[in-house]
């Protein structure tokens, strides 16, 4: 019984090992700091692991947040393409996270 105790307190102290799940970026359409000729009227995102969308925001150059009307669908995913509003010639900052399964 002592054993057991021992083994199970060892266990419980062993730290958890690495989560391999993560939903790192595989492309994106639009590259980061990239000049465009036009507006685009979507970015498409890929994530090497399912993964479900959590948000996104396009702000101007002055950091004014412009509305993104996007209802993503509930189940995972591992691309997304995002719908983005009518853009003036401009500097925007495009975001958008995604939630892995592993949290």
């Amino acid at each position: 019984m002592l054993r057991f105790i021992l083994g199970a307190t060892l266990l419980m102290l062993c730290p958890a090992g690495p989560a391999f799940a993560h939903a790192m970026q595989k492309s994106v359409s639009i590259a980061d700091g990239a000049t465009l000729r036009a507006a685009p009227q979507n970015i498409v995102s890929a994530v090497e692991h399912a993964a479900r969308f959590g948000s996104a925001q396009v702000r101007t150059a002055t950091g004014e947040r412009i509305p993104v009307d996007y209802a993503p669908p509930s189940a995972p995913m591992t691309t997304f393409t995002i719908p983005l509003p009518t853009l003036a010639p401009d500097g925007y900052r495009i975001t958008w996270r995604v939630i892995a399964e592993d949290g």
